[in-house]
Parts: C-alpha cells; sequence; structure tokens
C-alpha cells in the first residue's frame, strides 16, 4: 500500500520533462535558433548533427554564459499575476582537435576532428503564483480523493494528501468511509506559488567526425545527460465566511529529482554544390536513471487554534526508476551565399507516446507503471519542429544572426491539454578577432500551458500560465 503512495511522484509528465529537449550550447548556435547543422563549424552542432565538426580545419576552444530572465502572467478565474526570475546558467564548455590529412595518402580523406564538451539543452527555471478566489476548494480535492477509504487505512493509502488534510482537521470522517470539510459556505482565497529549477545539460564524451573529398562529412557523437530538477510549492487558501470553524489552510509541497541518461548521435552532410549543404542525423532512445525525493506538509488554522503535523511525521517518500525517451531523426539544410553569408533549416521528428517509464533492474520495490505508460501513448502524438535560421556578413570580421524556431505541441487534440506551442526568437552578433572569437545572442522563448493545482475535474484546480524566458549569452572561443 505504501508502494501505491510512493510511485504517484512519477507520471506521465516526467516523461515529457526529458524528452522535450530544444537546442542550446553557443551563441552563435542560439543566435541562429539551432538551424545551421548543415553548414556546421560549431561545436553546438554536436547535439543536433555531429557531421557539422566536420567544417572545422582549425583547433577550437569555446565557453559560454548567459543570463536567464523568466517572465509569468498567471490567469486565474479572473485574476492575473506577474512573476520575475532571474538565473545565472554556465552553457557551453568544448575543445575540439583537427587533425588536416593528406587526401593522397589517406584516401580522399581531408580531415578529422575529435571533441569533448558539454552544452545546457533545456532550462526548468520558473517562478508562477495563482492567485484568486472561487467557490471551491483543494479539501474539495482530498474528499474525492479519500472517499471510500476507511480512516483507518487513510494515512496508508493517501499519506502525502488526503491524510495531511484528515490529520489536520481540515476533512472530517461523515461515515461510510465518506468525508466532508467546515468549508461549507463563501468563497475560498488561493494562493498557490510555485518555483521551478534546474535543467538538463548534455556532456559529449567524445565526438568524432571526417571529411571525405570535401563533399561528405560523417560524425558521432556519445553522450551522458545531467538532469537536476526541483518543484516546490505552497498552497494558501483563507476562507471569507469568518463564522467557519476553519479559518485557512497550507499544503506545501517538495519534489526533488536528479539523474544521469546516455545516447548516441550520428550524422552526415553532404554538398552537392557549393552553395547547398544537406544534411541528417538521428539520435538514439536517451536511458535515463533516476531518482526522486518528495515530501509534503499541511496545517489548518481553526478557531481552536493551529492544527498542525509533528515533524517526525512528515511523510516523505523515494523512488528510483528509468525512463526510456524515444528516437529522434532531423533532416536540415543550408545555401552559403557566397561572401554574403549563409541561410539554413532544420526539421526534427520525434514521437512523445514512444516515451516509457520502467521500474529500476533488479529493484527491492518493482513497479510495471503499466498506468502511467497508457496514460503516455493516450496523451502524446508525434510531431515536427522547424527551426530556420540566417548567418549575414557584414565585414570580413563582423557577423549579424538571427532566427527561429516552432516547437508543436506533444498532446493529441482530444487529450484535452493546452494545444499550443512552444516558439523561439533569436539573434545576435559575432566578431572575428582573428584567432579569438566574440559572439553574443538573445534568445525568447515563449510558452503557454495550463496548470492544474489538484484534481482537474474540481474548479479552482486550473491555472494559465503564460511563460517568456529571455537569455543573454556571451561565447568566447579560439581557432588556432
Amino acid at each position: 500500500m505504501l508502494l501505491g503512495a510512493t510511485v504517484n511522484a512519477q507520471n506521465e509528465e516526467d516523461a515529457l520533462r526529458y524528452t522535450q529537449t530544444f537546442f542550446g550550447g553557443t551563441a552563435r548556435n542560439i543566435a541562429t535558433a539551432g538551424a545551421m547543422s548543415a553548414l556546421g563549424g560549431d561545436f553546438s552542432n554536436a547535439s543536433q548533427n555531429p557531421a557539422g565538426l566536420g567544417r572545422l580545419t582549425k583547433s577550437n576552444f569555446s565557453f559560454t554564459q548567459n543570463v536567464e530572465a523568466s517572465t509569468t502572467q498567471t490567469g486565474f478565474y479572473g485574476s492575473t499575476t506577474n512573476d520575475n526570475r532571474l538565473k545565472y546558467n554556465f552553457s557551453n564548455l568544448s575543445y575540439i582537435k583537427a587533425y588536416s590529412l593528406n587526401p593522397n595518402k589517406f584516401k580522399n580523406w581531408y580531415g578529422v576532428q575529435i571533441g569533448i564538451g558539454m552544452s545546457r539543452i533545456k532550462s526548468f527555471n520558473q517562478d508562477f503564483t495563482s492567485r484568486g478566489e472561487v467557490d471551491s476548494s483543494i479539501l474539495h480535492s482530498f474528499i474525492q480523493e479519500a472517499n471510500g477509504t476507511p480512516t483507518d487505512f487513510i494515512y496508508d493509502w493517501h499519506p502525502f494528501s488526503a491524510a495531511l488534510a484528515y490529520d489536520t482537521y481540515a476533512i472530517d470522517p461523515a461515515g461510510g468511509n465518506t468525508y466532508t470539510t467546515d468549508f461549507t459556505s463563501g468563497t475560498a482565497v488561493h494562493d498557490r506559488q510555485v518555483r521551478r529549477e534546474g535543467g538538463i545539460t548534455e556532456f559529449n564524451l567524445i565526438t568524432i567526425s571526417g571529411n571525405y573529398a570535401n563533399k561528405l562529412l560523417i560524425g558521432a557523437s556519445f553522450n551522458v545527460l545531467n538532469v537536476n530538477y526541483s518543484e516546490n510549492f505552497t498552497h494558501n487558501e483563507t476562507y471569507t465566511d469568518t463564522s467557519l470553524w476553519i479559518q485557512s489552510t497550507k499544503y506545501t509541497g517538495q519534489l526533488d529529482i536528479s539523474g544521469r541518461g546516455l545516447n548516441a548521435r550520428i550524422g552526415a552532410i553532404y554538398t552537392p554544390i557549393p552553395q547547398v549543404r544537406i544534411g541528417a542525423a538521428i539520435e538514439t532512445p536517451s536511458i535515463y536513471y533516476m531518482n526522486d525525493y518528495w515530501t509534503n506538509n499541511m496545517e489548518t488554522n481553526t478557531d481552536e487554534g493551529l492544527k498542525y503535523i509533528d515533524n517526525v511525521n512528515v511523510p516523505s517518500g523515494t523512488y528510483k526508476y528509468n525512463v526510456r525517451t524515444p528516437f529522434k531523426a532531423n533532416g536540415s539544410v543550408a545555401f552559403v551565399l557566397k561572401k554574403y553569408g549563409s541561410i539554413g533549416a532544420e526539421i526534427e521528428y520525434v514521437d512523445y507516446g514512444n516515451a516509457e517509464l520502467k521500474s529500476k533492474k533488479f529493484s527491492t520495490a518493482p513497479y510495471s507503471f503499466a498506468a502511467e505508460n497508457t496514460q503516455i501513448d493516450n496523451l502524446y502524438r508525434s510531431v515536427l519542429n522547424f527551426k530556420i535560421g540566417a548567418e549575414g556578413r557584414i565585414t570580413k570580421q563582423f557577423y549579424v544572426r538571427g532566427g527561429f524556431a516552432y516547437y508543436q505541441t506533444p498532446y493529441k487534440s482530444q487529450s484535452g491539454n493546452n494545444l499550443n506551442p512552444t516558439v523561439f526568437y533569436t539573434g545576435g552578433l559575432g566578431y572575428n578577432f582573428g584567432i579569438w572569437y566574440v559572439d553574443m545572442a538573445y534568445m525568447l522563448q515563449k510558452k503557454n500551458e495550463d496548470y492544474y493545482a489538484y484534481d482537474p475535474t474540481i474548479n479552482g484546480s486550473l491555472s494559465n500560465v503564460n511563460a517568456n524566458n529571455s537569455q543573454i549569452l556571451l561565447s568566447v572561443g579560439a581557432r588556432f
């Protein structure tokens, strides 16, 4: 029974969190919205099409830092709340050793490149607040969950939710294994604050590429992914009817996730004529090894004083499990406009419905995840994501860049979820000093999502979060 409560922390949203990744890495790559993989010549190609590193004829070192500003506007039953967040991140560190070859001696191979580095490919940083007045309460969700549960078993079956409400007198037994609450008149003023932190960083253990006849580039990368994610919430409710015995409730939760993943990527770029480059790459499913820790607490303010959980009785849970993300593939094209610059485009295929949650091998508490994997299949679909970017050469040293990316919603139309896409607007500048170069970039990510604080069938659970994430990046590198 305790296991049943424990695994509630893992669900279909976990699979989506690690499956839906974006572009990242250097300022040059971000300034062009990750659309220039067919053009090549940037370490970030290792996270999209590693054949692009075959374009390098000189060794390369780069590092990138960024400042991330997230702003959210949350709509909650006619009320709107704004939140802001500022965060510093380290986005890229890489080294590529380029070896020039004699094509006459090495059967038309012109060069080989071996690289190692890291790129931050997703950010979770976000704050938002749902604040407003409705005629229902989170207590109704706890009641719906607890109904049918004998009071002797409520601590075993619902330790992180309904049992906390029961233990603090926010809900009470009503006979026949049903429950009720003293909140029976007036309205509830909701104030739910959520903070998310962390990201996904890809470490390229080794990236190998080669240039054959200046016509065909091939490459492969072998990668470890590092995941850190935390989510904390505080849900406060006060009740407008001051004659009630129950005056307010406070429900809190903390979720901390860490994990490691493995995947590999191979790609090729063909140059039919000097002005056109065509690329394709595939990415194996990523296998993540995850560890979740979570805890919840609650207190209720009543006419008889504060009802709370003793520290020794505050529930917590932990569970280790695996996540398998879907296979991914992309195709790309780039047009080189002689001395004026270049234009690139990329399309990516991913089937979010093929993600899977699994119990850890040889787990002492195995679980099938059958219901969760069925939800993944029911809710998610296959999509095509699009990116386009351009790099203009103003002088021999000065470059201007811009891009746009469109990531389709992973949800099926009949799922009932928010179907808005995630879009990116990017731009930047670059200056080549000779050996050293400096690139700057700006990226704006726009996303609109539905957030359910508790049972979505109950009024008062739904918020609409309109999130904008801005990043300013600075890359410094050297070619030698």
